[in-house]
């Protein structure tokens, strides 16, 4: 699974730091889910992010293909 957050927070021109500031969720939570560094993600987080944004879990959130 491939994490797109940072290209939805750049298409909205939102930072990370903005983000966890409106949402409460930690500055931690969100470098690790951007850099890839999480092995699971709570569906609150996801909701929170997805609400915030506008978006779907789709558009943050994608299958890597295997070749």
């Amino acid at each position: 699974m491939k994490v797109t957050l940072d290209q939805m927070l750049d298409s909205r021109g939102v930072s990370q730091n903005q983000l966890a500031k409106d949402t409460g969720i930690s500055t931690s939570t969100l470098r690790n889910l951007n850099h890839n560094r999480t092995t699971r993600i709570s569906f609150d987080v996801l909701e929170k992010i997805c609400l915030y944004l506008n978006c779907g879990v789709g558009d943050i959130l994608c299958l890597e293909m295997a070749d």
